[in-house]
């Protein structure tokens, strides 16, 4: 079955919007390892593991997974939260709180797609994966 032009466009911004958490995610791991004096393995392992379960948990959105659809709308809430946190606690310049802003920007846009979104609903429904909780 041919997919309609809410569809494609559902797939599209899934992708997009996957790509841009994804790059979120790798801006983070960089950044903090950036301002440490030093590189942790530990840490360096953990936040390895946190990408690629990420990358995990999006392509079972992708494919259409509703239980990964629910965690992933409330992980990145969390992530909104603790970005709106850090914006008004953190001590620091204006444009060092630029990467938080852009994760605010990125995480609620996914929130509203994967949640409320009328193409991700229809991309879904062609994945033909939804179930009813």
């Amino acid at each position: 079955m041919e997919m309609n032009h809410l569809e494609k466009t559902g797939k599209i911004k899934t992708i997009f919007i996957s790509i841009s958490i994804l790059m979120v995610s790798l801006h983070t791991i960089y950044f903090y390892n950036s301002t440490m004096p030093e590189i942790e393995l530990k840490k360096i392992i953990q936040q390895t593991i946190r990408f690629l379960l990420t990358i995990g948990l999006l392509i079972l959105v992708y494919r259409g997974k509703n239980w990964a659809r629910i965690l992933s709308v409330i992980l990145f809430s969390l992530g909104i939260l603790g970005a709106i946190i850090g914006l008004i606690t953190i001590k620091t310049a204006p444009v060092n709180k630029t990467p938080l802003i852009v994760m605010i920007l990125v995480y609620s846009i996914a929130v509203y797609h994967f949640w409320f979104s009328k193409s991700f609903k229809a991309f879904f429904d062609y994945q033909g994966m939804i179930t009813k909780t």
